[in-house]
């Protein structure tokens, strides 16, 4: 192939609860991992592209806005700060990684779904998530263009 598109869960697996010096060690064997399996393509001469993980919501946006709605509220009561949502740490660790090999891309639109300090659940008048992570179709599919610029 000319191009491997990579997405991953990188997020769930950094941040559920463990020890520190658990995390440091399951830190280091993900970004092991990613730069092995990053390396291999390199050196078939494949380009390499690895999507960051979208971000995750503090409820479920499915059942948070039929809430919402119900009580006459606004949906925005369903956004998450980005602090929460985007975990711009995990994403710097592993934009290092990516940037450390040859012929590989960081693809990041993260700021499709979040501002400056909140994600949110409603992203031009579409619900953008189905639950915490997965995305709604209608939303996914606003994304086509974005993610084909990024790629080609």
């Amino acid at each position: 192939p000319r191009l491997v598109v990579i997405s991953e869960f990188s997020i769930g697996n950094l941040t559920r609860d463990m020890s520190a010096a658990s995390r440091k060690a399951e830190t280091a064997r993900w970004q092991a991992g990613l730069r092995s399996t990053l390396q291999a393509f390199s050196k078939a001469g494949v380009e390499t592209a690895v999507i960051r993980d979208t971000p995750i919501g503090g409820s479920f946006a499915d059942a948070c806005v039929a809430r919402a709605l119900w009580w006459r509220e606004a949906p925005s009561l369903c956004d998450t700060p980005r602090a929460q949502a985007a975990n711009d740490g995990v994403a710097a660790q592993e934009r290092a990684v990516v940037k450390s090999v040859p012929d590989t891309l960081y693809v990041d639109l993260t700021d499709r779904f979040c501002g400056p300090t909140e994600c949110h659940v409603f992203i031009g008048g579409k619900l953008a998530f189905r639950d915490r992570h997965h995305l709604a179709t209608a939303f996914a599919e606003t994304l086509e263009e974005p993610l084909e610029k990024a790629l080609f």
